[in-house]
């Protein structure tokens, strides 16, 4: 019997022991900041080479640069001549999924690409007439570590407005932000 009082005893002490303990506790706030670094970095800036022309032209035009090699391609009207040497842009950046970047795209994987505070589709390029002339343009991966190319979409020359082409170098900016989604 003096056992089981033993017993009773040591497990009355522990267990009081056990409760003081539990009764004493508190709560700390844990904060963490999480910041993802993408690193873009432009390896190439585009060049819409020398695009010739017809001021006499009275058709909307249409055309676009083949995403691969960047060669010019007419989608509709008489008022290009020719385009040469054309340079698509190339950017670096290590975002968490890059394969969502395709072709036509403007937005993907958090990247976004815009033309002067324009938007990535009314980057006036050729004269002061907004929206005479723009371009649209697109973010494709290339499928191959953090490498993405900048694409044009399509350019066009409003019906109407080609005779307002000013001759020339014309450039503009096109930023490209990451924002975590």
């Amino acid at each position: 019997m003096n056992k089981y009082i033993l017993m009773l005893g040591i497990a009355g002490v522990a267990l009081g022991s056990y409760c003081a303990y539990a009764g004493n506790s508190a709560t700390m706030t844990v904060t963490a900041t999480i910041a993802h670094d993408v690193s873009l970095i432009v390896t190439q800036d585009m060049d819409l080479g020398t695009i010739t022309i017809n001021p006499a032209a009275t058709e909307e035009t249409e055309w676009d640069y083949d995403s691969d090699s960047g060669v010019f391609n007419l989608m509709g009207g008489d008022a290009i001549v020719s385009a040469d040497n054309a340079k698509l842009g190339r950017f670096t950046a290590n975002i968490p999924n890059p394969s969502v970047c395709g072709y036509g795209t403007s937005i993907c994987g958090g990247l976004e690409v815009d033309a002067e505070g324009q938007g990535e589709s009314l980057f006036t390029l050729f004269g002061p007439d907004y929206g005479a002339t723009h371009c649209t343009f697109g973010i494709e991966y290339n499928g191959d570590g953090n490498d993405f190319r900048i694409v044009i979409i399509d350019c066009m020359i409003n019906e109407g407005r080609i005779s307002s082409v000013m001759p020339g170098k014309h450039t503009g900016t096109l930023t490209i932000t990451y924002t975590a989604g």
